[in-house]
């Protein structure tokens, strides 16, 4: 694993950070950018990817988001290169949102597009060498438990987790996936 600066996760971070504290500041940014599905009718599709700049559930979304994405969001850049955190980042957002307009039709807030960075971590983990195979095999088979118990909820976490736990294992398959370019 190359420990280098996570430029990316830090850039997502300050610009999540910034959208939401503007938020407080303007409270119509929430209804602007949330998704809704009205929003695909009238062709505001960018709605999928600019909900994940504002949250609309308050302090506790915003304590357990922010962390999650600092965390997951680092070692998925310590671990593959920067196109792959993007792409997992983005399809696994694209899949919760899309099952949020079916699921939950109003809503923002990150965690969907973070669990495409935990399944990255995920996959790493259970293919990673030197580590016993209880240990590799456990924490992704509870998540994949956790990503079905979710998806068979009708919560939007479900279809995101599996996405990138999916995108994890194919990651791992890839020729070209550790240690990314600096």
């Amino acid at each position: 694993m190359t420990r280098r600066i996570p430029w990316l996760t830090i850039v997502v971070f300050v610009v999540t950070a910034a959208f939401t504290a503007a938020q407080a500041l303007m409270p119509e940014l929430l209804p602007a950018l949330r998704r809704q599905p009205s929003m695909v009718w009238d062709g505001q599709v960018w709605r999928f990817v600019t909900a994940w700049l504002v949250h609309d559930e308050g302090a506790l979304q915003i304590a357990m988001n922010f962390p999650a994405l600092a965390l997951a969001g680092t070692v998925a850049e310590w671990i593959f290169q920067r196109h792959v955190w993007v792409f997992a980042y983005g399809m696994a957002g694209l899949a919760g949102e899309v099952a949020g307009l079916f699921w939950q039709p109003l809503g923002a807030g990150n965690s969907v597009a973070i669990l495409g960075l935990v399944g990255l971590v995920a996959g790493w983990w259970s293919r990673a060498s030197g580590k016993p195979l209880p240990q590799r095999v456990i924490a992704p088979l509870v998540l994949l438990a956790l990503a079905l118990w979710l998806t068979f909820a009708r919560d939007i976490h479900g279809p995101a987790l599996l996405v990138g736990l999916l995108l994890g294992q194919i990651a791992m398959r890839m020729p070209v996936r550790l240690g990314a370019t600096p």
